[in-house]
């Protein structure tokens, strides 16, 4: 009987151990395939590659499937990263992103975010789109946007004498009210503004092309001018404006006319539409004394924000 129980005994211990050691073969077989499986994974493939695991949860949040299955097989892009924290990004433009990145690696996350929001990867003029006047006073004309020739705004009034110097001049009525309350302001602080350019209609816009090509080529003019249908003052949004003190193109941009806009044309609705250093942007040399109307909301946040109209139509109303 003793010799039974010792056997029984043996045969439990025996017993056990086989399915402590199956157990701890199960566990470790278990472990190997959840390694296995998991170097097939995404999230692997990026630690390896040199990305954070938060950097991978940003990634994958902010970009398309397709696109972030392309980061597996190649090493850490840095510039991604950079260029996905832009605060203008748009995603519809990755691609013209990375594109420009490869023609330009010197530029900078922001300034090709900028240029290819603007569409400045393509050539002035022969990418040509139709402007929008459904935009109202954020519609956008420049050397990639367009008018007919026989657009015509709506509203224009005609500005009073008080108030220019020349001919006679038009302006969209809210530009003029907008206008005369700046007026006002500017006044109270010994400053007369005065208007020397205003609506000009395709006509008008084509004449004044013509005569800076007819004295010094069309690159020249391309510069200076607007060709006939991509000028602001067609849209009836745009004022060039001096004082009664200073009219004169060379030495505006240091006037106090030019610095009392600068602070606070934006209050009106007003922005300065070729702002200095911002060539590569607008297309056109500095012009202090050009200003845009786009309504209050939209001078404040370009004047808080220091970018142009195309950077802001760009990002907020053409996304």
């Amino acid at each position: 009987m003793k010799k039974t129980k010792l056997k029984l005994k043996k045969e439990v211990w025996i017993t056990l151990i086989i399915i402590i050691f199956l157990l701890i073969g199960l566990k470790v077989g278990l472990s190997i395939n959840k390694n296995i499986q998991y170097k097939k994974t995404d999230e692997y493939h990026l630690l390896k590659a040199g990305y954070t695991l938060e950097e991978i949860n940003f990634l994958e949040k902010n970009l398309s499937q397709d696109v972030f299955k392309t980061l597996l097989n190649s090493e850490k892009n840095e510039f991604l990263l950079s260029l996905l924290h832009e605060k203008y990004y748009l995603s519809k433009n990755l691609n013209s992103y990375l594109e420009e990145e490869k023609l330009h690696p010197n530029y900078t996350p922001t300034k090709i975010v900028s240029l290819i929001n603007t569409h400045r990867n393509n050539a002035y003029y022969d990418y040509d789109i139709e402007a929008d006047p459904t935009k109202n006073e954020l519609i956008l004309v420049n050397k990639y946007y367009h008018l007919d020739d026989n657009f015509e705004p709506q509203d224009l009034t005609s500005i009073s004498r008080d108030y220019y110097y020349g001919e006679n001049h038009q302006i969209n009525k809210i530009v003029y009210t907008a206008f005369k309350k700046m007026w006002e302001e500017a006044k109270n602080d010994d400053i007369y503004l005065i208007i020397n350019a205003s609506y000009r209609d395709y006509e008008s816009q084509k004449k004044t092309y013509d005569s800076y090509k007819d004295k010094k080529g069309t690159t020249y003019a391309d510069n200076v001018a607007a060709r006939p249908g991509y000028s602001e003052h067609q849209t009836g949004l745009a004022l060039d404006i001096f004082s009664k003190e200073n009219i004169s193109t060379n030495t505006y941009k240091d006037s106090e006319t030019h610095i009392w806009l600068q602070n606070n044309a934006y209050k009106f609705g007003f922005i300065e539409r070729y702002p200095e250093d911002k060539e590569d942007i607008t297309g056109f040399a500095a012009e202090p004394w050009h200003w845009r109307y786009v309504g209050i909301e939209a001078a404040t946040y370009i004047y808080n924000n220091d970018i142009t109209f195309d950077e802001y139509y760009a990002y907020f109303v053409e996304k």
